[in-house]
């Protein structure tokens, strides 16, 4: 556990929110969700922006709400 909470690797997180791994770089990327670098080519997903997603209802079925 970090300061961030859990971390999650992209696929749980892609599990999680019914979406593809590639959806979760993209908003990793943008900043939707908060990633943590924890190695030279290993990222993560904290576990508490995944649940902030979910909560705001902000992925319905695999696509983000416009």
């Amino acid at each position: 556990m970090t300061e961030a909470g859990k971390l999650l690797r992209r696929s749980e997180a892609a599990e999680r929110l019914a979406v593809c791994e590639r959806t979760v770089m993209r908003w990793g990327a943008t900043g939707r969700l908060d990633e943590r670098k924890v190695g030279p080519a290993a990222v993560r997903v904290t576990e508490a922006s995944v649940d902030a997603l979910l909560r705001a209802g902000s992925c319905e079925h695999g696509k983000a709400a416009a």
